[in-house]
């Protein structure tokens, strides 16, 4: 989705290369503002802040926070943490610092907008990221969630194939398709077919692997114990 000022500004930019017919069509389009806000405001000082520290090899302290039930942000319990900051991330829609704990092993991704006063601290980052390539590491833990990509089989009609394609892209494969059906296999991670699947639940059938038709029916059961009382 384009944000709105984003959407407007590449509006303007087209409207001065068209003509004045042109450019007074273009001003007509109308922009719905998103649901979805920042809230933490901080985002942007956040982002600088971490980018510093990367450039200078520092460590930084942070708090980290949640979303509490009145839609307002507070601090996690025991989530003050020492790390060392490796790369700063764009994926899913979200900013992500790369990053390990203090005594820790392990890299990790951490949400920035989560984040509040950050310091960055007199002291060295420990030097565990040789190797690591960033990108291979969102999309494996980010856009996947770790999960590993598995080939699964749908029955749906013809008319989701746009939404297929604009969800999983190349990685959608129509296998046959009459005028009123459709079979595709998709390759992909389970919880991206998983979701795909329960909001076209009533459009399409699941064909194989046998493992996941039956866990859409159990969920599918579920959902009808609660409702159908």
């Amino acid at each position: 989705m384009i944000k709105e000022d984003a959407g407007k500004a590449i509006i303007n930019k087209l409207i001065r290369t068209q003509s004045i017919f042109q450019g007074r069509m273009l001003q007509k389009t109308v922009f719905v503002k998103a649901e979805k806000k920042i809230h933490n405001k901080q985002i942007f000082y956040n982002i600088d802040a971490l980018n510093v520290a990367i450039n200078r090899g520092s460590k930084v302290s942070v708090r980290l926070l949640k979303y509490g039930f009145d839609r307002e942000m507070q601090e996690i319990e025991n989530g003050n943490l020492v790390l060392s900051p490796y790369v700063t991330i764009w994926a899913e829609g979200n900013y992500y610092v790369l990053a390990r704990r203090e005594n820790s092993e392990e890299p990790e991704h951490f949400r920035i907008d989560l984040m509040k006063d950050i310091e960055i601290l007199e002291r060295g980052v420990d030097m565990i990221f040789g190797g690591l390539n960033p990108g291979q590491y969102a999309e494996r833990y980010i856009s996947q969630k770790g999960e590993s990509k598995e080939r699964f089989e749908i029955e749906c009609a013809p008319e989701l194939w746009t939404d297929l394609v604009e969800t999983f892209g190349k990685d959608a494969v129509v296998l046959r398709h009459t005028f009123d059906a459709m079979g595709v296999r998709v390759h992909t991670v389970p919880y991206k077919m998983r979701d795909w699947v329960m909001k076209h639940v009533t459009e399409c059938e699941v064909i194989g692997p046998k493992k996941f038709r039956d866990e859409i029916q159990r969920t599918v059961m579920e959902a009808y114990r609660k409702y159908w009382k």
